[in-house]
């Protein structure tokens, strides 16, 4: 069969599973028929009394102790007035309403304000289309370093530009989507998440008596290939199996949604340099002053311990800290720029940011039931114990067994997205079942982190998943019908299973010639 008629073969298919999901209720009316399904699924499993026993590593000390693992039934008296009472909160306190609201609300002043349209002709128009996807997906897949705010600010960010550029912003959107979520495993730094889950391990294998390295740089080699590996599947997936859903031209595409304006002549006019000089000393002033507040030792962004990283106050004021400064970037480039005649055009520039990002806020309002439904049922740590038991119990090899936790893990994500909370149910599980064959926790926690960033994409309990059907809708392609999961998950499928095949080929790569995985990290003790 020739690659043409792959491609077309490989389109029919795409159309049918998009046509399948997007044949599903709107999303707001699907998260809702969900929280009922979720209701009644738990009474039927408690009431059954369905449990999973296997070991859990206590969060602060990382004891392990045997847990029993039920579902809790929901359909009861008190659990529904609590839901209906507390709604509001549950509603205002869902983590990505807020963080989306904020930063919707500050790129908008930096777009209105055309800063985002001069900075796009000054630095990135005379890129090559095939260097700005690689730009904005290697940028996506380092987002960790923002933790869940980069599945917040990029995607929006990556429209805004390629729509400024003529380029399909759904293309944006999807790159920095699926850098920020299926490639989360990978990054050229070390994270948060590489400390809190080297802190766990760390705390499992000092009580088995193991010998090896479990320091945060433990598996540091495998990402930072993975992170070059990863950005070059994503392009090469965009140029092959996704052009045609994701032409980079696209005479459809919306480029004009959220205040975008394409930009038909790259010459700069005086007062557009003149604004861009402003906001760049701007830029300059304030990074510094965030490293003035940063990296002394007696900055006050370091948390209690003097450090940076993990925690409070510079993760918890990350978004306030992106936030400000699109806002007054925006406002120095306006006034120098003369795009800004008064300081009066402000609240109306944010404003019409909220205007842009209203259905996702209807979205939200039963996505935010949904997931606390889901998560108090413990439906998904139930799934987990039972898949990590299955494994535990399968008398093979290490190369099939650690295959089979990745495959496991994928599959786990699916219902509970959260990293460190399977990792403390898997890992008292799987570090003494695999260092009894003699691997290492290096590998043991890398497989962990492969299948549980992978299926990130297209968790349906990712609760990111509203926000990202907001941005699509912002700048939905004329004639394109309703945008629903059936719109992310055909866009994000490809990407995910081609990323899960390259991590999965570069494992086995790691395990067949025994490289190291960090300084000092091998794969066998």
């Amino acid at each position: 069969m020739r690659p043409e008629q792959w491609f077309s073969r490989l389109d029919k298919i795409l159309d049918m599973i998009e046509r399948g999901g997007n044949a599903l209720p709107h999303p707001f009316i699907l998260f809702m028929l969900l929280s009922g399904v979720i209701l009644v699924l738990s009474f039927i499993l408690g009431q059954a009394g369905v449990s999973v026993t296997a070991l859990k590593a206590a969060k602060d000390t990382g004891e392990t102790m045997e847990r029993v693992y039920t579902a809790q039934n929901m359909l009861t008296k008190e659990y529904i007035l609590d839901l209906i009472i507390n709604f509001p909160q549950t509603f205002i306190s869902f983590g990505p309403l807020k963080t989306a609201m904020v930063v919707i609300i500050s790129i908008a002043v930096a777009e209105r304000s055309r800063l985002l349209s001069a900075f796009v002709r000054r630095v990135l128009l005379k890129a090559s289309p095939v260097w700005m996807m690689a730009i904005i997906a290697f940028i996506a897949v380092n987002g960790n370093l923002l933790a869940d705010v980069a599945v917040v600010v990029l995607p929006p960010l990556s429209g805004a530009i390629f729509a400024a550029m003529g380029y399909n912003p759904w293309l944006g959107i999807t790159l920095s989507y699926i850098g920020a979520t299926a490639a989360n495993s990978a990054t050229i730094v070390i994270t948060s998440n590489d400390i809190n889950l080297a802190a766990a391990t760390q705390q499992i294998t000092a009580n088995l008596g193991i010998d090896a390295p479990t320091n945060a740089l433990i598996n540091w080699y495998f990402i930072l290939v993975s992170t070059f590996l990863i950005t070059i599947t994503m392009v090469v997936v965009s140029k092959t199996v996704m052009k045609n859903k994701l032409p980079l031209i696209d005479p459809n595409a919306n480029l004009t949604g959220g205040g975008s304006t394409l930009i038909n002549d790259s010459q700069l006019t005086p007062q557009e340099l003149r604004g861009l000089r402003a906001a760049g000393i701007f830029s300059v002033v304030y990074f510094a002053a965030i490293s003035f507040m940063t990296i002394p030792s007696n900055g006050i962004l370091r948390n209690e311990a003097g450090g940076i990283l993990p925690g409070p106050p510079f993760l918890s004021g990350l978004v306030m800290i992106i936030a400000l400064y699109f806002v007054f970037a925006g406002i120095f480039y306006g006034k120098f720029s003369g795009s800004m005649k008064s300081m009066q055009e402000l609240p109306e520039m944010m404003a019409k940011g909220i205007n842009d990002v209203s259905s996702f806020i209807i979205i939200v309002l039963s996505a935010s039931l949904m997931i606390r439904v889901f998560s108090d049922s413990h439906i998904g740590d139930l799934i987990g114990a039972a898949g990590g038991r299955m494994l535990q119990e399968l008398n093979i090899g290490p190369v099939p067994a650690l295959l089979g936790l990745i495959l496991i893990t994928m599959f786990a994500n699916l219902f509970v997205i959260s990293g460190l909370t399977k990792w403390l149910s898997f890992v008292p599980v799987f570090l003494p079942l695999f260092s009894s064959i003699g691997l290492s926790p290096a590998v043991i926690q890398m497989c962990y982190r492969i299948g549980g960033a992978v299926t990130n994409s297209i968790c349906p309990m990712n609760a990111m998943l509203g926000a990202i059907i907001g941005y699509y809708t912002l700048w939905k392609p004329k004639g394109y019908g309703k945008v629903g999961l059936g719109t992310i998950m055909v866009l994000a499928l490809p990407y995910t299973i081609a990323i899960g095949i390259v991590l999965i080929i570069q494992f086995l790569i790691w395990m067949m010639f025994n490289l190291p995985l960090g300084p000092g990290a091998y794969i066998y003790l």
